[in-house]
């Protein structure tokens, strides 16, 4: 009996080793552009979101998984890897961010294009009058700002809220409602 058991753990071994190719952790886990591989099995590991790693099997199938429950983690490149996947995902997620920012300001650029800038502040003048909808004012006054013809000192004061509660960065869903005159 002891030996059928010395065997079957002697084999067991010798199948983990000869599945994992004989290779160290440090060979095992390559380091690929924004993603770590499993050179064994082809997983692929990336960081989509803060603190957790999203692991790509070679069949297709995905699962998120902590930093810290990560085959390689505290490995000799886990520091490394965990650090340079960081770095790109807050990288990716400020580009991502940037291009939003300009998208809102090509949309609201084009909503109030026909407007001169005299123009435009009469209709926030009198949709603030009118208690129009306060992303519909922020919006207008975003491109005020946005034009130079009023300082974001004193955004707050003609929107008659506290400069805390200011967010210019305003995303109205289609359709814009008319400000009468």
């Amino acid at each position: 009996m002891k030996k059928i058991s010395m065997f079957l753990i002697t084999v067991g071994m010798a199948f983990t080793v000869a599945c994992s190719g004989g290779k160290s952790e440090d060979e095992r886990y390559v380091y690929e552009g924004d993603k770590i591989v499993d050179e064994v099995t082809g997983d692929e590991f990336y960081m989509e979101e803060d603190d957790v790693i999203t692991v790509k099997h070679a069949d297709g199938t995905t699962e998120k998984l902590a930093i810290d429950e990560t085959p390689f983690y505290e490995s000799a490149l886990s520091e490394e890897y965990i650090q340079s996947l960081e770095a790109r995902y807050f990288e990716r997620k400020e580009s991502l961010l940037a291009e939003k920012k300009e998208k809102l300001k090509e949309a609201r650029r084009s909503r109030y294009a026909e407007f001169s800038d005299d123009e435009l502040l009469e209709r926030f003048r009198q949709a603030h009058k009118d208690g129009l909808d306060m992303t519909r004012q922020m919006d207008m006054m975003a491109e005020l700002v946005e034009r130079d013809i009023v300082s974001d000192e004193e955004a707050p004061d003609l929107l008659e809220i506290d400069p805390k509660m200011m967010d210019l960065e305003i995303e109205l869903e289609e359709p814009i409602e008319e400000v009468e005159n």
